[in-house]
């Protein structure tokens, strides 16, 4: 055992682990990506949940989900992705987006933050300060 109560590997297990390092740094990589860019589809939804308070449009916009979820769907089949994971993880995504921006639009109704939540960020991109938002 080491000094934080874990289990030392064996040599045999170090020489699988060396084998799987470029593998896994690879998968590491992309698992930073993916966060990224979930965070980056999170921030549009907020400045649309924004943009739909302004506007008096309806947080859910049922014809909307449809076609990208098709899109979705299919775009996840010409990649090889298991058709089960891929409708599981798309109404998993739009299910948060969809809470978390009807959430900012409450609070918006509510006179909450408004679009002065928003500051530049470095890009030039604009920011939210609350967590949330949905397409």
């Amino acid at each position: 055992m080491n000094a934080a109560g874990e289990r030392r590997l064996t040599p045999a297990e170090q020489a699988v682990a060396a084998g799987l390092a470029p593998f896994r740094a690879r998968l590491d990589e992309i698992d930073s990506q993916l966060v990224d860019l979930l965070g980056e589809r999170f921030q549009i939804c907020r400045e649309v949940a924004v943009h739909k308070s302004q506007n008096a449009i309806e947080m859910m916009q049922p014809g909307r989900v449809e076609i990208v979820r098709a899109r979705y769907l299919q775009h996840g089949a010409e990649v090889d992705l298991p058709g089960d994971f891929t409708a599981s993880f798309f109404d998993l995504m739009i299910d948060a987006t969809c809470r978390a921006e009807d959430e900012l639009m409450e609070r918006l109704a509510a006179g909450g933050e408004g679009a002065s939540a928003f500051t530049p960020a470095e890009e030039g991109q604009m920011q939210t300060q609350s967590p949330g938002g949905a397409a």
